[in-house]
């Protein structure tokens, strides 16, 4: 029994019940713990990928800068060695920076301000190149040297900002202070940098360098004291005793000579290397510890966030346990009968139908009740049971309307046939009367006359055939020797209207049999033709032939403008699979006859562009439709019944 419930109802029963439960516990899972689970994920992706192998790339450009300061103040050869050795190192980690950051994992990770901070670390990384060029030409002094060498620790800085993505602010102030402090770092290798350089020359600062070197120091203790103001004892701890150690306050102290212009004879460059290289390592420890100290911190913060999301998804989980219950049993009716119409739909469209357009297009007879039974699907609702009885509607009305076109294209195909057999016979009467005609008149005009109705009769003869070919009749004229290809050629130019235009080139001799003379000379002629047609008038077609491998090729080249590749290659498909005879398309019929006549033969028939800007269409005569000429074949005259 049908029912009348709606589907609208059943419908609604199938997900009010899932989406009410699901939609509720889901935002409130989502808006507690997916966004702090996604930042956490995308911190440590983000400091695994990018962060570390940064801080490595950073150190190794620090050793690099400080090197290089040597080797552009002394040129020694024993500097440039440790230099070289340096820069593979450097070489090492920028790849390896390279290639993690630009992980997928990483990519996915950055968010639109972390993308455009970390186009900044690109650009410096890839300017290293241009640095070492300049270092090589010596055509770089210490301060410049250091303004280059500190585009990348400065935007590892801003990118280390923006990634931090923890809604943690006690934790985000830690991580920025240990940034801070961390940068101060920086400041000092660049310090040690440019004093190596100056020391290693055995001259005094200049004006610049000195500057340079008070606005590093100067930028270094900024950072230091403002991070060390907010870093939390155990934060802290590292640094100060740092400060306390023998290496800082020595270093203070050179440091505090070279600001005041008091260095002196006593502040070599040995000294300064010893000093300053000890502070560095320590300085790299510290900063190590603290942020070893700083991830202890942020792993219960972690853990509890993923406890949360732990049971918001049991709760989700089971929610949607019973949810899945229900609408399995509400929507199980439903879904196998909207199955039996979608296979229906989809055996109808890919299977039914496209065998009735065959059988009808091979010209079998169609059964349209046995081809579209009725739609055999059980239906529970009202909806389902009128989808399915208007498809069957649509199903018998797509079958017979494919056998009434069928029967459409035989009729007026069989009408076209007739009244071009009676045309063709007629024609063929005025040809044998032309001719006779021509044998008993002396008047050179009358001839002359005679000559071009005969030409024109040939030509019309033709078309007529073309019709009978396109309705997919033969043309009935047969030869029962082979003809030379030549022969036929000339045939054919004696069908086109311009066969003044048309130059034959000498070809090797060979032969066509017999039965495929008729529809070779009615191809050759339409292509012609159609080179006739599309080339000015005062320009020259040109017809050659030879043999070749697979057969015998003829080439017919106009001197027209062309046909645009686009199009070329729509005809050629039109050529390699001749279609259907559309009546609503009567554009280049003659293309249509030439395909027809083609596949009736096996020939081949491809338009390409000529050299001269033209189209050259080339004819392959497959070997099989070749013949031994049959001793000396007469002529095939102008408009002659073959």
């Amino acid at each position: 029994m049908r029912s009348h419930r709606s589907i609208r109802f059943r419908i609604s029963t199938l997900l009010v019940i899932p989406l009410v439960s699901l939609v509720a516990l889901w935002v409130f899972a989502a808006a507690v713990t997916t966004g702090q689970s996604a930042g956490l994920l995308k911190v440590s992706t983000l400091y695994e990928d990018i962060g570390d192998p940064g801080d490595r790339l950073d150190s190794a450009l620090e050793r690099e800068h400080l090197l290089s300061a040597e080797y552009l103040a002394t040129g020694s050869s024993e500097v440039r060695a440790r230099l070289e050795e340096q820069r593979r190192v450097s070489d090492t980690e920028r790849e390896r920076f390279r290639s993690l950051s630009g992980s997928a994992s990483a990519q996915d990770a950055m968010t639109p301000a972390i993308r455009a901070r970390y186009d900044d670390v690109m650009a410096a990384v890839n300017g290293l190149d241009e640095t070492r060029a300049d270092v090589d030409d010596g055509s770089v002094d210490l301060v410049a040297l250091g303004q280059r060498f500190a585009w990348l620790p400065g935007a590892l800085q801003q990118l280390i900002h923006a990634m931090t993505l923890s809604d943690d602010v006690p934790l985000y102030q830690q991580s920025r202070s240990l940034t801070m402090v961390g940068y101060a770092k920086d400041h000092l290798t660049r310090e040690a940098a440019l004093a190596a350089g100056v020391l290693a020359a055995g001259r005094p600062f200049t004006h610049a360098e000195r500057l340079a070197f008070v606005q590093l120091a100067t930028t270094r203790q900024f950072l230091f004291d403002q991070g060390m103001a907010e870093l939390e004892p155990a934060l802290r701890q590292p640094f100060e005793q740092l400060l306390v150690s023998a290496p800082y306050r020595r270093f203070q102290t050179i440091e505090s000579w070279i600001v005041n212009g008091k260095e002196g004879p006593g502040v070599t460059h040995d000294l300064w290397r010893q000093v300053s290289d000890t502070l560095t390592d320590e300085y790299q420890a510290a900063v190590t510890r603290g942020g070893v100290a700083l991830a202890s911190r942020s792993e219960p913060a972690a853990v509890a966030t993923f406890v949360r999301a732990g049971v918001a998804g049991l709760l989700g989980l089971l929610a949607f346990g019973a949810s899945l219950f229900v609408s399995l049993r509400t929507g199980r009716a439903l879904t196998r009968e909207l199955s039996a119409l979608r296979t229906a739909a989809r055996d109808l469209a890919q299977v039914r139908l496209p065998q009735v357009v065959e059988r009808l297009g091979r010209g079998e007879k169609v059964d349209v009740a046995a081809e579209a039974p009725p739609i055999g699907v059980r239906a529970s609702t009202a909806e389902v049971g009128e989808l399915a009885a208007a498809f069957g509607a649509v199903q018998r009305t797509a079958v017979e309307a494919a056998v009434d076109q069928a029967r459409i294209r035989d009729g007026a195909g069989q009408a076209l046939r007739n009244l071009a057999r009676r045309s063709q016979g007629l024609l063929q009467r005025q040809l044998r009367l032309l001719d006779g005609m021509q044998r008993t008149t002396e008047d050179p005009a009358a001839l002359e006359n005679l000559f071009k109705l005969d030409h024109l009769t040939t030509r019309m003869r033709r078309h007529a055939e073309g019709l009978i070919v396109l309705s997919g009749g033969s043309a009935g004229r047969t030869r029962r020797q082979p003809v030379p290809v030549a022969e036929t050629l000339q045939g054919a130019v004696a069908e086109v209207e311009d066969y003044t235009r048309v130059r034959i080139l000498p070809m090797p001799p060979a032969a066509v049999s017999g039965a495929a003379v008729a529809d070779v000379v009615h191809l050759f002629a339409e292509l012609i033709e159609n080179a006739t047609a599309y080339s000015p008038p005062h320009t020259e077609v040109t017809v050659r032939g030879e043999g070749v491998a697979r057969g015998f090729a003829v080439e017919v080249e106009d001197r027209g403008l062309g046909i645009p590749p686009e199009e070329r290659e729509r005809v050629n498909r039109r050529l390699a699979g001749p279609p259907e005879l559309d009546l609503a398309d009567t554009d280049r019929l003659g293309l249509v006859v030439v395909a027809r006549l083609a596949a009736r033969h096996g020939v081949r028939v491809e338009l390409c562009s000529s050299p001269f800007g033209g189209t050259t269409a080339v004819v392959l005569l497959p070997s099989n439709l070749l013949a031994a000429p049959a001793g000396e074949p007469g002529r095939l005259p102008l408009g002659a019944d073959a």
